[in-house]
Order: structure tokens, then sequence, then C-alpha cells
């Protein structure tokens, strides 16, 4: 019923459009959200349209972000035909919209051009938010330029909307400047100045580096030594994510896909499990999704001072978590035992020698250990490393597109997208070489390998995939 009523639109606005005989339609100007709580999705949505079409779904995950939590939102598509004549469309949340659509590309290359007249300053990118959403302000920014200076201060108005609800955002500028390539970033709550000559608030030179938010960190005497959010063996990593939302020695936020970044376990009910230090005492805290994350909470008072963090078996993108199967076995904080099938509970790899990876935490500090099929685990051990997993790049063990049955293998397409390690793309049939189930809503579903762990993460077609 929904998809009918997206179409009756569209119907209806071709026919206004044909009756005025006005030519092509372009966009203007693109808004998602609700009552007071708007965001502005336009370059979003223009780099949605392809080949003169655009075919969406309009929710969180294909615009960016949740500006009005709770609410039933609504995206306003504003165009303007040839002669000057405009229209402004509206589409409920999780609509399907299509419409033939330019995406005005002609009318903002004349406003680039128009800026670069103006003066020496032009800003080349710009992206307000937090992870993988985030708002393209490029346009807004530029148009705030007045006499080779730029200065505002940093936050969700000024910036247009919320892309990034409860979570502490960042705007990175990309500039350029008498021929000099430029960047900064200025917290929210910030202030930021660009000035003639190139300098601003935190300007610094650079060279083909990849566009990307840093997360903001916090000192204070609460620390997240680890937060997995998923369900069975799909978890995806949000250690950053809910580190980069600490205030003032404190966390809290409402657990759901939107807040945690995405959907690693599409049609599960998932869990966000939380192993974090307060004044360095370790503590777990475990939410279900709908429920509140609240820290400092009430410590997981376990006994002992050895618990495993996250354990996992397997090969490749084949693998079982056996968290607590290790943690049933530890007696007088520490575990010995042989490494098989029958000791793991099964074999996910029957055809590969496998290998089992421990995260675990022993006296409040974290350590890491493998042990190869058949060796035998003993924890703690003196030649275990502190968990330390940055040297360890991103890698996609498997990738596949579809609905259904109907879905390819894309890890090489997908991997070959990997930036060091970091990945971030709009998931299209575009992007991932072709359209396995036609007139089917899509999903990607990956499986990675981050920090020594493996995760698991999806995203629908027409949505962004970020990593991590």
């Amino acid at each position: 019923m929904k998809r009918v009523v997206a179409l009756l639109s569209v119907l209806a606005f071709l026919a206004v459009g044909l009756s005025a005989q006005s030519g092509r339609w372009r966009l203007v100007r693109a808004e998602y959200g609700a009552g007071n709580a708007w965001m502005d999705v336009t370059g979003r949505v223009r780099s949605l349209i392809n080949a003169g079409k655009l075919n969406i779904r309009a929710d969180n995950a294909t615009l960016g972000g949740d500006p009005a939590v709770g609410a039933r939102k609504t995206l306003r598509l504003r165009v303007r035909d040839d002669a000057g004549h405009e229209r402004m469309l509206t589409f409920r949340e999780k609509e399907i919209v299509e419409l033939s659509l330019s995406a005005g590309e002609q009318e903002r290359d004349h406003d680039r051009d128009r800026d670069r007249d103006r003066g020496r300053l032009r800003i080349t990118r710009a992206s307000y938010g937090s992870g993988g959403r985030a708002l393209d302000v490029t346009d807004l920014l530029n148009s705030r330029i007045e006499g080779d200076r730029l200065s505002l201060p940093i936050n969700n108005n000024t910036m247009g909307g919320d892309p990034a609800y409860e979570t502490r955002k960042t705007l990175t500028v990309w500039y350029s400047y008498d021929g000099s390539d430029l960047r900064t970033s200025v917290d929210e709550g910030g202030t930021l100045n660009i000035a003639p000559g190139g300098e601003s608030s935190r300007g610094e030179s650079f060279r083909n580096e990849s566009p990307r938010i840093e997360s903001p960190r916090d000192e204070r005497s609460l620390q997240i030594l680890r937060a997995d959010y998923g369900a069975d063996n799909r978890f995806a990593d949000v250690t950053s994510l809910l580190s980069s939302r600490i205030r003032d020695g404190r966390l809290s936020l409402p657990v759901n896909n939107d807040t945690m970044g995405g959907d690693p376990a599409d049609e599960h009910r998932k869990t966000l499990s939380v192993w974090y230090l307060e004044d360095g005492r370790p503590a777990n805290v475990v939410v279900n999704e709908g429920g509140y994350l609240n820290l400092p909470a009430e410590r997981d008072q376990f006994s002992g001072n050895l618990r495993i963090m996250r354990a996992q078996y397997g090969a490749d993108f084949r693998y079982v978590d056996v968290t607590d199967r290790l943690n049933a076995l530890i007696q007088g904080d520490q575990l010995r035992l042989r490494v098989n099938n029958d000791s793991m509970g099964g074999d996910p790899a029957t055809d590969r020698h496998k290998e089992l990876t421990v995260v675990y935490i022993f006296n409040g500090q974290q350590f890491r250990t493998r042990v190869n099929e058949k060796d035998v685990l003993n924890i703690p051990g003196a030649n275990d490393r502190a968990a330390d997993f940055s040297a360890e790049p991103l890698r996609i063990l498997r990738a596949t597109y579809g609905f259904g049955d109907q879905r390819v293998d894309v890890t090489a397409r997908v991997g070959a997208m990997v930036n060091g390690d970091h990945l971030q793309f709009q998931v299209s049939n575009a992007s991932l070489g072709g359209d396995p189930a036609i007139g089917q809503h899509k999903r990607l579903r990956v499986v990675y390998l981050w920090h020594g762990i493996r995760y698991e993460t999806s995203a629908p077609e027409h949505g962004t995939l970020a990593i991590p």
C-alpha cells in the first residue's frame, strides 16, 4: 500500500509537469525530518540519482541519520524545471521514491564557478557528523564565504540538521586557497574560522588523503575497552562509536540500529555488550536492543580477575563464537584446554585448519592470544600480547549482495574499496556491479576482520556501508 501511495504521488507530479510542458526537472533541495527537526540531505539524494532516475527508500539508513527520533518523518524534494517553475514533493518515511530527475549538476557547477569568481577561498568538500553518519555541507559552507573569510559556530542548526543523534559530531572541511589544498576539523560546539592566507582554527596541508571523521577522545575516568553490538555470531565493533559519546565521565544513550551505526544482524533481536574501566576497575554490562545504556552502571561483579571478552574459532569467514563456552571453563583465574572441534562445540569449517582467537581481560588489562587447532590454550600466558591491534589492517573476508536466495559474491569488489583501515561507500547496483534481484530491495552483507576479530555488518540498497 505504501508503494502504491508513493507511485500515485509520482504520477500526480509527472502529470503537473507534462501539463506545464516545462521540460526536465532538477533537484534544488532535499530535506528529511519531522516537526522542527530537519536535516539537509540534498547532497546525499543527488548522489543517488543515476542516469536521470531516482529510486530510493525514504528511511534513516538511506538518508544518513535520524533527525527526529521516535517521530514519523518525511522526505521533501524541491524541484525546478528549465522554465524556472518549482514543485515540492513529499514522501513519508519508508515509502519508495521513484522519479525521473536530474541531479542539477549544471546548476551546482554554475554556483561553484560563481563562488570561485568571488575570491580565492573555495570549499571543495565539507562533512558534518560522526562515523559513517554525516551530512555533506559543502554547498552550505560555500554560501557563507564573505571576502575570502568563513566564520560560524558549529552546531546542528548551522549545519542544517543532526545526522547522528546523541553523538558528538565533527565538521571536517577540505578547502583550497591560492592553489593550496588544506583541511581543518572542528568539534560540535566549537567555531570554524578560515581566514585569508589559508589560516584556520586547525588548518593543515594534505596530499591525497582519504576523508574521514575522527572520533573525539575523552580522557576521563570512564574508558570503553570493547563494545560489540549484534546477535548470535553476527556482531559489529562499536568501541570507537561509544568512546566518542562519553561526556564528563558518563555515557547515556538508547540502544538501536541508528545509535549503533547500523544493523549487523537484520531480522534478529540484538544486544550490546560493553566492557569498560571505571577509575581503573573493569566492568561489563549487557543491554538488549530497545533498551538504554547508562554508564557507569552497577558493575557486573564477576568473581576472580580473568574473563573472556571475545573468543572465536574457525577459518576465513566461517567461524563460531565460543565466548560463553570458554568463560564457563575458567577455574581459579586460569583456563587450560586442548583446542579441537569437540572442545569448541563443533566444526565451522570442515575443510580447513582452524584457529582460536581469544581476547581476554586479566587484572584490568586486555590481552590477546591465538591458538591453532589441536594445540593447547593456556591463559593467562606469559607470551600473550597486550591487545593492541592497531597495526592490523581492515580485511573483507566475505561480501554478498542481493535479496533472499538471489545473492552474488561481491567480496573482491568490496575489498578493492578498502582504504587502509576504513571503508565507506554507497550501496547500489552500480557500485556492486549489477542487480542480482530485479525489482527487490536488496541488502549487502559483509564479514570482515577488524583488529584481529571477525565481525559482520549489513547495509540496505541505497544506504551507506561504513566500517568501522
